[in-house]
């Protein structure tokens, strides 16, 4: 994968900002940070996504504001390796623009940076116009758009593990198997005819990290611990049960007559049944060996259980 690279300036990318009114609060993931580092610029309208090397993610979306300009304001862990991703059109499947960002400081470059405190990235030129940038289809550039940042707050890691050939383009941006849509919007990445979330691969997400080491194994922006979607179900058991006779005496019933008394074969359903008392059995052998275990009262039990139930006649 090709770099480009883009000199800022501090100082008019701070008054830029300022100018612009500050940051986009929405579509922000809702991991929570502890002791983050805030990472800002302006772009020409863009999702801009992080993924990071245990497995979180984060998005925001920059702020309309009237310009060609747009401010964005995304919270990273000052602890964790990250890689940056931005996309304009993120929306329009024909015009959308998919972007790997390096950064570049006095004394390394990489796609993998580690920000100990706040930075600015300043402006981003990022294409809007698909036909401009050498891509193979898949709407994910084949250019590394380098961003150089001085000062000492950002780690460049050498070695990327979100990115498996070393071509500068993290792992969910690839197109594994050359059908021009990205691993991120493709289905079924292997093209081996079943989906990517039937198969068990253990990375649900794409990201080249093991489910069990992912904190965000579905990249929601949600912490698994706290995801109504994530593997793990929280069983909550009763505190009280109330014991029914007549349901424990009965559910010997269930082997012909269905779960609850609704049949699923050719046997009667006898939910709702209030005639079970009554009921001359002799004509049928299996019943009748059957009431024979039940004593007079236990059939009253049997049958005020077999009231209680609705019928799905």
């Amino acid at each position: 994968m090709k770099t480009i690279s883009w000199k800022l300036s501090a100082l008019a990318s701070a008054l830029l900002l300022a100018g612009c009114g500050g940051s986009s609060t929405s579509d922000t993931a809702s991991v929570a940070i502890s002791s983050p580092s805030i990472i800002t610029g302006t772009v020409p309208g863009t999702l801009i996504e992080a993924f990071c090397t245990d497995g979180s993610y984060y998005k925001v979306k920059s702020t309309l504001n009237g310009t060609s300009e747009h401010p964005f304001e995304i919270e990273l862990p000052s602890t964790v390796d990250c890689s940056l991703v931005m996309t304009t059109n993120e929306d329009d499947n024909a015009t959308r623009v998919i972007t790997q960002i390096g950064i570049v400081t006095p004394t390394a470059s990489g796609t993998l940076f580690r920000a100990a405190a706040d930075i600015n990235l300043g402006y981003i030129p990022l294409a809007m116009d698909p036909t401009s940038v050498d891509f193979n289809g898949d709407h994910v550039s084949d250019v590394i758009l380098n961003i150089d940042v001085n000062g000492t707050s950002l780690v460049i890691a050498l070695d990327n593990p979100l990115d498996d050939d070393d071509d500068g383009l993290i792992n969910v941006y690839e197109d594994d198997d050359d059908d021009n849509i990205s691993n991120y919007y493709d289905d079924d990445d292997d093209d081996n005819g079943i989906l990517d979330i039937y198969e068990n691969d253990n990375d649900s997400d794409g990201d080249g990290i093991d489910d069990d080491d992912d904190v965000d194994d579905d990249n929601d922006g949600d912490h698994d611990d706290d995801d109504s979607s994530s593997t793990t179900t929280t069983i909550l058991l009763p505190t009280n049960y109330t014991a029914n006779a007549g349901r424990l005496l009965g559910s010997q019933c269930a082997q012909c007559h269905g779960t609850n008394g609704i049949s699923t074969n050719d046997w009667d359903s006898i939910a709702g049944e209030d005639e079970f008392v009554s009921e001359d059995f002799s004509d049928e052998a299996i019943m009748h060996a059957q009431a024979l275990g039940y004593t007079d009262a236990e059939k009253i039990l049997i049958d005020e259980w077999l009231r209680t139930l609705s019928s799905n006649d």
